[in-house]
């Protein structure tokens, strides 16, 4: 995605994070104002990262997937995240899944040496992945077989943007926009995002006015690895153990960051007809959907947020 607006006393700086580009940019604020809200919404996505990601050793994550209990104690923001995580898995009819680290391991996105496993492997790892594996007890209890992994790569950059967004408003700022790896939230009047076409490099689909919403795109574009001229993403599909292979792109307006992050790996895997047809059914959701074929598929209200 790519970022627009119009107002040149715009402050905007960048940083590396969740192997990725966090990018804020805020308005109508003197420079001292800006660099501390903009200093204060890095600082919470470093430690995020530091928290959530799958590649660190030792850290919360880490404990949680490396338990010798079956039973964890978990701290309030992860909990939050996990009936986050059950509610949007009951919302996808699966299509949406965290408990699919041994999927992930037996493919090698996170060695970055995907390749496609032996049939095998994928049963065998099939045995440990699955949501429908998990209990959440309130207000603490998170109930996990010792052997299936949980990921929060398809949430925690939303959950990112969203809680950076929370921050900026702390120093007064009504008029700004945060990208943590392609996970949005905007707020104010000229924001504008660019949807990506997902064959094209240089092309965009459109262009969203971004005002108090969140949007994310999910793409085979953005790490996928090839086999006999064959792409395949990096987005799983839980019931199969194989990447999704019905979408190029999917994008999705919700109204935060961290829903759309999720609806957008969700419906990339459910596909484009029932992708839509989910679509139409939950409020303050919208969507466009690329097929394989390149063909687009588009949510009765999607319209209104293009920009013109």
């Amino acid at each position: 995605m790519s970022c627009k607006n119009k107002e040149e006393n715009t402050f905007k700086r960048t940083s590396i994070v969740m192997g990725s580009t966090i990018e804020v940019q805020v308005r109508g604020v003197d420079e001292d104002i800006a660099n501390k809200a903009i200093n204060a919404a890095f600082t919470e996505s470093r430690m995020l990262d530091t928290l959530y990601s799958t590649f660190m050793k030792n850290n919360n994550m880490w404990k949680i997937n490396n338990s010798d209990s079956d039973t964890i104690h978990v701290n309030p923001e992860t909990f939050f995240m996990l009936k986050k995580c059950d509610e949007l898995w009951k919302l996808t009819d699966g299509a949406f899944d965290v408990a699919i680290g041994k999927i992930i391991d037996v493919v090698g996105f996170e060695k970055n040496s995907p390749s496609l496993p032996d049939p095998q492997q994928v049963v065998k790892a099939l045995e440990n992945v699955g949501w429908k594996k998990i209990k959440l007890i309130e207000p603490d209890i998170f109930i996990k077989p010792v052997n299936v992994k949980i990921s929060f790569n398809a949430i925690v950059p939303g959950y990112t943007a969203d809680k950076c967004a929370e921050i900026i408003e702390k120093y007064g700022i009504k008029d700004y926009l945060v990208n943590v790896g392609g996970e949005i939230f905007a707020k104010g009047n000229n924001w504008k995002v660019g949807i990506q076409h997902p064959r094209k490099q240089n092309e965009l689909l459109g262009a969203i006015v971004s005002n108090g919403i969140g949007v994310s795109t999910s793409g085979d574009y953005q790490q996928y690895f090839k086999k006999d001229g064959k792409r395949f993403t990096h987005i799983f599909n839980p019931a199969t153990g194989y990447p999704a292979n019905e979408c190029e792109a999917v994008t999705i307006i919700a109204k935060d960051a961290l829903t759309a992050d999720a609806l957008s790996t969700g419906i990339f895997v459910l596909g484009p007809l029932k992708g839509i047809e989910l679509i139409e059914k939950l409020k303050d959701v919208e969507g466009i959907i690329v097929d394989t074929t390149g063909h687009l598929h588009q949510s009765s209200g999607f319209e209104k947020f293009l920009l013109r």
